[in-house]
């Protein structure tokens, strides 16, 4: 019996949590059933230094089954599964996309009927376990006071306002330079602004979290992107020459 990291009961703990769900590695294997990945210590100059592993990053001892199984999986993966990987969905919550062109030019995809409540807690969820791992894979997720805001967050299913936590996602997948197949160690960016940012890059798509306090207003750029009350969100497609910069951009 021990704390769980989640609701802070003492309980019976899993010996197996996944820090990323299983689900994000679909079609990441090769035929030898290994993942690709890219540590903070295999990035080298402009080149990707890849180690496989055989299975996801997961450990122990860090949440009861319960939280592991019942919220964070059947609540918030659950949902989040079908939305990402395009699993069969009753019609009235199945999210149209259209492609447009970005203000700077860019290529964009605007999602409608997007859940705003059970996918930002399941992308917050991402963070939150990143930040309680003790695995060296996520030693740069240092979160301080906002680990127990969002424990508190992901626990009461609040997802507060848009402006908490705002998260962008893009795409590489049309890239023929960089490998889509790959999960990255998370990176803390600080941007000459003083933004702190988190950057995830699991299959092809890279997950943005601004982490920052309340009075610390992101530019609008990033409030337009980033998933809404309206339940809809915006995916930025990364241009072909800045890909690979943009994974190995380093902090």
């Amino acid at each position: 019996m021990a704390i769980c990291k989640l609701c802070l009961t003492e309980k019976l703990l899993i010996n197996k949590s996944h820090i990323i769900p299983n689900f994000m590695y679909r079609d990441l294997y090769d035929e030898h059933h290994k993942l690709r990945f890219i540590s903070t210590c295999n990035i080298v100059g402009n080149n990707l230094q890849i180690k496989k592993h055989s299975s996801g990053i997961y450990e122990g001892g860090l949440l009861c089954s319960d939280c592991d199984s019942k919220l964070l999986g059947h609540k918030y993966e659950d949902y989040a599964s079908k939305l990402i990987y395009g699993t069969v969905l009753p019609i009235n919550i199945v999210p149209v996309c259209e492609n447009h062109k970005g203000s700077e030019g860019l290529k964009v995809t605007i999602c409608k009927n997007i859940n705003y409540k059970l996918f930002k807690l399941f992308l917050l969820s991402l963070l939150w376990r990143s930040g309680i791992s003790t695995s060296p894979f996520f030693k740069r997720v240092q979160l301080g006071s906002h680990q127990e805001e969002l424990r508190k967050m992901i626990l009461y299913g609040d997802p507060g306002d848009v402006i908490d936590y705002p998260i962008i996602i893009a795409s590489y997948l049309t890239s023929q330079t960089v490998p889509q197949d790959l999960i990255s160690s998370p990176r803390r960016i600080k941007t000459k602004e003083g933004f702190n940012i988190y950057k995830f890059v699991i299959g092809g798509l890279i997950y943005f979290f601004y982490v920052n306090s309340a009075n610390h207003k992101p530019p609008k750029i990033i409030l337009d992107s980033t998933i809404n009350k309206k339940n809809e969100m915006t995916i930025i497609h990364i241009p072909e020459n800045k890909a690979l910069d943009i994974i190995l951009r380093s902090i």
